[in-house]
């Protein structure tokens, strides 16, 4: 689902380029908010489910280039988790892994506006947008045990520790391309109300902190051994342990992904301009 809906995006925000008039003119910038919801794709929610949608926000500024192009950029907050125990896959199930992150993002975006956008017209006040940039975000996976929560990847939970495999930690901070798209209305002349979708394809499949196989030994310099081996294999809380070394604990092909989806509320600075000779009635 996620992968079709970055693909269609992308195949319609460069039809709605090619469609742009050629003459753009310079208007004015958007300060705004938005809030819903994020969620999360990846090694345990396989089956892109929304059953733990977690809280979603951010603040963004928007300069419009015309009636057809905004340049879009904002600071966002999500909070994203999963749980084992919620997939119907058996393997899962009995994996029994979850975990919780906070994601904090920076974001860069052009809108693409399907029809024309004007503040000062009645005529042009609404339009669906498609939009498509870059971002940059932190994310810190965190599981409890026994009422504690811990940082998974200082604990290296599938042997980034070991010395003897060369394996290195990975990375808290990521890259991802936004593509998303939405509504936008604008009741009054520097006001306007918006609904929008943006899923945030990433190039990292450590979101979840889990990715490949069960290490052999898991060397922990947080945490006591014993905790690190049980936050990295916790089959044993459920049933009989799984997690032998070299055995499948994740799908190290596929990257994992979020999104966030809400509401937004922005207001525009308008400027006061000589009308275009041509449009002197």
């Amino acid at each position: 689902m996620v992968c079709n809906f970055y693909k269609y995006s992308v195949i319609a925000l460069v039809l709605a380029l090619l469609a742009l008039p050629n003459r753009v003119q310079a208007q004015d910038w958007d300060y705004g908010m938005w809030a819903g919801f994020s969620n999360y794709f990846g090694d345990l929610n396989t089956r892109t489910s929304f059953e733990y949608m977690g809280p979603g926000a951010g603040v963004f500024a928007r300069y419009n280039f015309g009636t057809r192009l905004a340049w879009r950029n904002g600071f966002n907050y999500g909070k994203v988790s999963f749980a084992d125990e919620a997939s119907p896959d058996p393997f899962q199930r009995a994996r029994n892994l979850s975990f919780e992150s906070n994601i904090l993002e920076i974001t860069s975006q052009i809108e693409v506006n399907f029809f024309r956008f004007e503040p000062r017209k009645e005529r042009f006040k609404f339009t669906p947008f498609l939009s498509f940039g870059v971002s940059g975000f932190y994310f810190n996976p965190k599981a409890e045990l026994d009422g504690e929560k811990y940082a998974l990847q200082p604990i290296g939970t599938e042997g980034q520790n070991d010395e003897t495999t060369g394996k290195k930690p990975y990375s808290r901070f990521g890259f991802a391309i936004p593509v998303g798209g939405g509504f936008k209305y604008r009741f009054h002349p520097a006001w306007t109300l918006g609904v929008e979708l943006g899923v945030r394809v990433t190039f990292t499949d450590y979101l979840d902190d889990v990715s490949t196989t069960y290490p052999e030994n898991v060397f922990s310099f947080s945490v006591p051994r014993n905790i690190a081996e049980a936050l990295s294999d916790r089959s044993g809380e459920v049933g009989e342990p799984i997690g032998y070394a070299g055995k499948q604990r994740g799908m190290s092909d596929k990257n994992d992904h979020f999104l966030f989806f809400g509401l937004s509320l922005s207001y525009t600075i308008l400027k006061e301009r000589c009308p275009w000779p041509s449009r002197i009635r």
